[in-house]
């Protein structure tokens, strides 16, 4: 049902506002600062960047009353994938900057835990998510997205699956923007593979991007059965 993805969103919000007044009742900007990064990813998943930037942009204020870099960094470069999706190609670049410059300098045996997964290796997909987006808008953003997503799919261990398949799919998606479509192609069905392993709705879910991309190369028939495959799989 097309209504589902709004009744999901409907009650994640409603469970992290419960959480939210806990934490603000608790004086914890740490705690405040991590409910909402996970609110804004929220609303992120479901295509709604307006509605996830303002969580964000409240999220690095609370991570900035926590002292913790690392928080603002994670904040920072989450309100540039955010401006990345609505085609500001100037604040995301802006917040992208801002958020390696945190990372650089923040004191990871004083970062709060929640944080402590944005090292340098998710910088790069970050880096590589953020120019995927606005390579929608201009194709160019492609020539940057895709060997920062090389430099994290380098780095990534096995138990990395979930985040593989992430890059995998963003990685197919950003060469097919850059009119690479064999080797968009290519990477697609490895992204395919992975995705089929791990099992995940939100891996499924953004596999849509590519499925769309490859659909447009429709004249490309190993594009057009990558679209198939990904529809089929998405169905399921």
């Amino acid at each position: 049902s097309t209504l589902f993805p709004y009744t999901t969103l409907f009650r994640s919000r409603s469970h992290f506002a419960t959480a939210l007044e806990f934490a603000k009742q608790s004086g914890d900007s740490s705690l405040m600062s991590n409910i909402m990064y996970r609110i804004g990813r929220v609303y992120l998943h479901h295509g709604e960047p307006n509605d996830a930037l303002k969580w964000f942009q409240l999220g690095q204020i609370a991570a900035q009353d926590s002292g913790s870099e690392l928080a603002v960094a994670v904040l920072c470069g989450n309100e540039a994938w955010a401006y990345a999706m609505m085609g500001d190609d100037v604040q995301a670049k802006k917040l992208l900057g801002r958020s390696r410059d945190e990372l650089a300098r923040a004191n990871l045996n004083e970062a709060p835990d929640w944080a402590r997964f944005y090292n340098d290796t998710d910088m790069y997909a970050m880096i590589g998510t953020v120019h995927n987006e606005l390579a929608a808008f201009d194709p160019r953003h492609a020539a940057v997205a895709i060997p920062a997503f090389g430099q994290a799919l380098a780095r990534y261990d096995d138990m990395m699956g979930r985040s593989a398949a992430f890059t995998l799919t963003m990685l197919a998606t950003a060469h097919l923007r850059q009119g690479d479509v064999d080797h968009g192609v290519h990477v697609g069905r490895k992204a395919l593979a992975a995705a089929a392993t791990v099992k995940s709705k939100r891996v499924t879910d953004r596999l849509k991007p590519l499925e769309i991309e490859a659909a447009r190369r429709s004249t490309n028939p190993e594009s057009r059965e990558l679209s198939y495959l990904i529809r089929q799989q998405r169905s399921v």
